[in-house]
């Protein structure tokens, strides 16, 4: 009875001190239980601060431009660009004078009541156009000159007869570029080349007597 009691008190000592120490962990750890929610002043968990991430990503790299880097250009592009923008040289400066000047064709005298003339564009087929004026009057409005000739037949008056070739374009490629025949009574009596401007003009005198 007596070794009984003994071992009674030493379980209890034992369970006792056991108690205590269960509970002197818990005052230490400095954690809070309530609803299944864990709070920790000491951040623990080690999940990163928010303010310092945003912080990092708002700082732009160093070493980066993020300006918009300009697009790369067709090399044809800039030798285009080169060739149009060169100064014009003496010789294209000279042509374009010549070509913005009245052509005369010639002086003719004739005794038929008419004379006929062949035109053509004799270089690329470009879409030039011409106005046929006699004595200041429109005998044809607009005439396409094409790689064919086409022949125009004009009505002579007793005297003078003025006859005006005026170029109304210069195609695709400029100048207006024509070939040209004057015939008389199934004869050539003319034969000549234009290179004209706009608005420019070539032109004969006929002659015709009684």
């Amino acid at each position: 009875m007596k070794y009984f009691l003994i071992i009674l008190l030493f379980l209890g000592q034992l369970a006792y001190s056991q108690i205590d120490a269960s509970r002197s962990d818990t005052k230490n750890s400095g954690a809070v239980f309530s609803r299944g929610k864990i709070n920790s002043g000491n951040n623990t968990l080690g999940i990163p601060n928010r303010s310092k991430v945003d912080n990092i990503f708002k700082k732009p790299e160093k070493g980066i431009n993020f300006q918009p880097k300009e697009q790369m250009t067709n090399p044809s592009d800039l030798y285009t660009k080169k060739f149009n923008s060169k100064p014009e040289n003496e010789n294209d400066q000279k042509m374009k004078e010549e070509f913005g000047r009245d052509m005369h064709i010639g002086d003719f005298v004739t005794t038929s009541d008419k004379m006929v003339f062949m035109c053509r564009d004799h270089m690329l087929f470009d879409g030039d156009r011409v106005q046929v004026r006699l004595n200041g009057k429109v005998v044809i409005e607009n005439l396409l000159l094409e790689n064919a000739y086409k022949e125009i037949t004009i009505q002579l008056e007793v005297g003078f007869n003025k006859v005006e070739f005026i170029a109304l374009n210069q195609g695709d490629s400029g100048p207006n570029t024509a070939e040209f025949k004057a015939i008389d009574n199934g004869k050539v009596i003319a034969h000549n080349v234009w290179n004209l401007l706009t608005g420019v003009k070539a032109s004969t005198v006929i002659v015709r007597n009684q």
